[in-house]
Formats: structure tokens, C-alpha cells, sequence
């Protein structure tokens, strides 16, 4: 991993900080420099328990230096997606890295969480950390949700990248939600039969295993998966199969808070969550082959 600039936002939800822990991880082994941010949201006051932030600043910060991690500490008050937008900007950081809850029933569409508008909002990748991740969990095992469009090759490189010497299980998943545009549907039953089924299968998979960089390590047991499904559902369901540590995401530019199949993968997942911007995955156009839709 060559992170240089690492951005965790911290909170004060749970005496432990999962971001804190993952993020502090990642910058011991590349070496990065670590920043701590802390929002106050707008509808508080700035001197909102602040004697707690103030501590818990100060011990993230010795364990930082213990650690032997550069680190430096920022809070701001306003809104906490936006000021997490900015500082990551500002600093230019490699990542960001946060903290979140499950979300269950009608609570995850009622208001979007602070993680869901930073994605919306960042063109920096951005690492979602579950409250409940144990500090010293590897990701031994990731799974990589692409679509067939030319930067698949930068997201199954960011996956590895982040997951460095740990992984040893990469599947590589494409979702096949439709295989054909709405105005070339002869027939609802044409995708039932077999012979074209498998057709459309196969191409898939030729295409994904030409994707696959070049340098992956050998050590490394790699599988490709196509899967026909609704894209979010698949994801989730092959995620829970395989146990897997991360799963990593690109998010189209064709991004929308209910529709994104980026956010229904954060809200209805229990696993770590790397969501790449469109600029990472080297997209060329907002609209994908229409036979093969994906994440």
C-alpha cells in the first residue's frame, strides 16, 4: 500500500472508534501521515461535550504516536459530510476512512447517514468501517462488485492495494440485472433459454478474466463470479456466502440517493465497504452496454 494522506472522521457514538482502529492499521503499514477530524454538527453547539472529544482526541493521538504514525488533529463545526468532503479535498488525502451503524426498517431511507452523503459527495475513495469490525480483523478475504466497462482493472487494483499482504481470497463478481435494452426485447422468455443464457454467461466471464491485472500475486486464489440478479441483492447475498472481509464498490456518475445500488449495498450490508469514485474506476461514459448492467 502507498497511501500517503489518510482522513478519519471520528465520532463520539461508542467508546470505541472502528474507523479509528482500521485507519491507524492502514497508516502503520504504508506510512502515512493520519488526520483526525472531528465534526460538530451545526444543529449543536461547538462546546458540545467537549471536554469528551478533547480526550478522546488526545488518546487517538498517543496511540497514533506510539504507533509511530504522524498525526494532526482538526474540528470544525458545521455540517459533517461537507466539512469530511472538504478536508479530504484540501489535505488531497488517498482516503477516507468512517464509521457506521446498520441501519434497519425505514430508518435507512428517512435521512441519509453522514457515510451516504460523504460517497455521494467525496471524489476521493472512501472506506466505511462498521462499528462493530474487530480492531484486528485482515481482509483475508475480498470481494469486488464491477460492472464490464475499461476501469474494472482500477477497482480489482484498489481492492488488492488496500487489503495489501492480507488477502488471500479475491472473487471478482459481475451482476447481471438485464442482458438486453428494453427496445431489443423480442420476447420476456429469450433470457430463459438455456443455449442463450449460457452464451451470455460465458461472454461475461471472458470479459472479466481479461480484465484481471497482470500483477496479481500468485498467492493470491482468485475467482470470477456472474451472477444473474439485481445488482445490490446479489452483491449482498454473495458477500454473506463467502464470508467476505470487504467488499469493494465503484460508484457510477450516474449516482441518485435512492437509486444507487453503492448506497443499498452500505445500507443493507454488515461488512467493511470501499467505495471507489467515478474518476478512480476511469469510467468514459455514463452509460453502460445495455446487456450488461452491473454494479
Amino acid at each position: 500500500m502507498d497511501y500517503t494522506r489518510i482522513l478519519v472522521a471520528l465520532s463520539l457514538s461508542h467508546g470505541r472508534d472502528a474507523a479509528f482502529d482500521r485507519a491507524l492499521s492502514l497508516a502503520q503499514v504504508s506510512g502515512a501521515d493520519l488526520y483526525l477530524l472531528h465534526a460538530v454538527p451545526a444543529d449543536y453547539p461547538f462546546s458540545y461535550r467537549a471536554a469528551e472529544r478533547l480526550q478522546r482526541l488526545a488518546r487517538f493521538r498517543e496511540r497514533a504516536a506510539a504507533a509511530g504514525v504522524n498525526v494532526q488533529t482538526i474540528q470544525q463545526h458545521g455540517d459533517p459530510a461537507e466539512i469530511i468532503v472538504l478536508h479530504g479535498n484540501a489535505l488531497s488525502v488517498d482516503l477516507i476512512v468512517m464509521g457506521t451503524g446498520r441501519r434497519t426498517g425505514w430508518a435507512q431511507f428517512r435521512k441519509a447517514s453522514v457515510g451516504e452523503r460523504v460517497i455521494h459527495l467525496t471524489e476521493r475513495p472512501a472506506l466505511v468501517v462498521r462499528d462493530d469490525t474487530h480492531p484486528d480483523a485482515a481482509f483475508e478475504n475480498v470481494l469486488v462488485a464491477v460492472d464490464l466497462a475499461p476501469g474494472a482493472t482500477q477497482v480489482i487494483d484498489a481492492a488488492v492495494r488496500l487489503a495489501g499482504s492480507d488477502v488471500r481470497r479475491l472473487t471478482v463478481l459481475h451482476a447481471l440485472d438485464s442482458i438486453e435494452a428494453a427496445s431489443d426485447v423480442r420476447h420476456p422468455a429469450r433470457w430463459l433459454v438455456p443455449e442463450y443464457r449460457g452464451h451470455v454467461l460465458d461472454d461475461a466471464r471472458r470479459r472479466l478474466q481479461a480484465m484481471l491485472p497482470a500483477g496479481i500475486d500468485r498467492d493470491i486464489a482468485v475467482e470470477l463470479r456472474v451472477v444473474p440478479g439485481p445488482v445490490a441483492e446479489t452483491i449482498g447475498k454473495q458477500a454473506a456466502a463467502l464470508d467476505a472481509h470487504l467488499i469493494v464498490v465503484a460508484r457510477t456518475r450516474r449516482f441518485t440517493r435512492l437509486g444507487s445500488n453503492t448506497l443499498r449495498v452500505l445500507r443493507r450490508g454488515d461488512r467493511t465497504l470501499l467505495v471507489l469514485p467515478p474518476s478512480a474506476s476511469a469510467e468514459t461514459t455514463d452509460v453502460q452496454p445495455p446487456q450488461m448492467r452491473a454494479a
